[in-house]
């Protein structure tokens, strides 16, 4: 049996109702580490859920070495691939987040940026050290982005309350969609300043 057949095997035991099997083979995915990422990437475009999302925790757990190739992979996935994705690159946590960083720094591709600021967004707390960033992406030209920098700060709770004064800016936004999402974070930010400008905001 060749060594790609056998990797097949193994996702395929992903989808067995015996959780010993399933863990088994997790287990022997992770040892074999990078040979496994490409099929196991394929394996987030899987239509059963649980099957994604097995797979999710196997990349997660072989690391690194993943982080490049997910990147490069969510430009081309359909979009329920790109958001199994997502999901994985959030599970990695702080490993991921410079070349999430990166990746919203890409100028030249807004589905790229908004994909990197929804990972950042469901880590919540884990990804503080980006606030600067998320503050800046706030004036992104797509909305989408500029809704999932709201959400991510709103996660952060009162840890971001240094993007309150870009957040009150936001109130303004052409967006209400993006002024939804703005609003909602600055009530979770919670500090004297924002809650000033959700008062003034409902006074109009």
């Amino acid at each position: 049996m060749s060594d790609e057949q056998h990797i097949a095997d193994l996702i395929e035991d992903l989808e067995d109702f015996d959780d010993d099997l399933r863990d088994a083979a997790k287990k022997e995915l992770i040892a074999i580490g990078e040979p496994a990422i490409p099929q196991l990437i394929e394996a987030l475009a899987h239509n059963l859920s649980d099957v994604a999302d097995e797979a999710s925790d196997v990349l997660a757990a072989i690391g690194e070495p993943v982080i490049p190739v997910l990147v490069d992979e969510i430009e081309l996935a359909p979009k329920h691939q790109a958001y199994a994705i997502i999901s994985t690159l959030t599970r990695m946590g702080e490993l991921a987040i410079p070349t999430l960083l990166e990746a919203l720094n890409n100028k030249l591709n807004e589905e790229l940026r908004e994909y990197a600021v929804r990972a950042l967004g469901g880590m919540g707390m884990t990804a503080v050290s980006t606030i600067p960033a998320l503050i800046q992406a706030l004036d992104d030209p797509e909305d989408e982005v500029r809704t999932y920098s709201a959400y991510a700060l709103s996660k952060m709770g009162e840890a971001a309350a240094e993007a309150v004064p870009a957040l009150i800016k936001a109130l303004e936004d052409e967006s209400e969609r993006v002024k939804h999402h703005v609003a909602f974070a600055l009530d979770q930010i919670g500090t004297p300043e924002a809650q000033e400008a959700l008062r003034s905001l409902s006074e109009r």
